[in-house]
Order: structure tokens, then sequence, then C-alpha cells
């Protein structure tokens, strides 16, 4: 079997609703490891948020509800001062911007406050985001920083995603990827 073990190009090509994965060996301490739910992608640039960075809110004086609190990640480096969140309410008032089939980004946030006790609304929030330049995505993409998936089940944007889910996450969309995601997270080690 012919495979080079250190060429992560992905098959899928990014767009909104993709999720890509930093590639194994990367030492960027912003993005080790981490699943970003891309939330546009255009000409312009693009931006998303980290799925699986939770924000430790024992020591973060925020003034927000404690469903909140429990379920908010840093979706990255960039305006770390603002509160965003994704969720699967197509009812939702405000101004949305859809991301994929049942996932939307933003609202009006005092009803989503409201509607996220209830069982079937999900959401996730999130301070800060990861963004891009105009075509420096795919430049890191050709350059095999990142891994992109487009066909993944939905709910997992919503499930509590942590550390271990990078691996856990890759190793389910292809064999290839299930290599990757067996690498050790610090390659020195190895």
């Amino acid at each position: 079997m012919n495979f080079d073990y250190f060429n992560y190009k992905s098959n899928d090509k990014v767009k909104k609703g993709s999720i890509i994965f930093s590639q194994p060996l990367m030492n960027d301490k912003n993005f080790k490891r981490s699943i970003i739910l891309i939330c546009e992608h255009g000409r312009d640039g693009s931006f998303g948020y980290k799925l699986n960075d939770k924000v430790d809110c024992e020591y973060l004086e925020i003034n927000v509800d404690e469903k909140i609190k429990n379920n908010l990640y840093c979706g990255g480096p960039v305006d770390n001062t603002f509160l965003n969140f994704v969720h699967n309410d197509n009812d939702l008032g405000g101004d949305k911007l859809k991301i994929k089939k049942n996932i939307f980004l933003g609202g009006d946030y005092d009803e989503i406050k409201l509607k996220m006790y209830r069982k079937e609304i999900k959401c996730k929030f999130f301070m800060g985001y990861s963004g891009w330049s105009k075509d420096q995505l795919e430049d890191e993409i050709k350059e095999n920083s990142w891994i992109v998936i487009n066909n993944f089940d939905l709910d997992k944007i919503f499930e509590i995603i942590d550390e271990k889910s990078w691996s856990k996450i890759l190793s389910e969309d292809s064999f290839r990827n299930k290599i990757f995601s067996n690498y050790p997270s610090d390659s020195t080690l190895n």
C-alpha cells in the first residue's frame, strides 16, 4: 500500500458549514488539535468557531446565565470580548446566518436564553472567533495545515466536545483520517 503519512491533503473543499481539523503535528497554541466550524467562507475571507475549547468559567468574570457558562467555548483568538452562538432553531428571531441545514449563527440573544432550556433546542456559545483573510485559509489547507470534512453528523456540533474529540471525530471520517487521528499530540513522545 502506497500511503504518504504526512500528506493531510483533504479531498473535500472548504465551504460554509465545513468542519476543519488542525493537522496532527500543528503546534500553534491557538489551534493545536482544534475542530472548527466554518461559518462563512468567501472571496473576502473566512471565519468560524472552535468547537473543542471549553472555557473554564470558574475564574471568568462574566455576567451570563449558568447554562450559557456551562456551554461556553473559546471560538478562537480574535475578539474575545464578543459573545456569539450557533443553534438549531430555524424559528429564532433576529438576524441569523444559515450555516448549514438546521445550523444557524446568531439571532435574538434574549429569545435563545429563554428557548435553550427546551430539549429540542440545541446551542453552543462562543467568546472570540477564528478568522482568515482573503485566500489565507485556502493557502493553509494547501500547505497541509487543515483537514476538511463536509459530511458529518450535525448533532456533533452541539455535543460536549473536548480535547479527546479531535481524535474520536476524525477517526470516524475515513480510513485515512483514522490513521491521522492516532498521531500522538506530542510527536517527541513517539
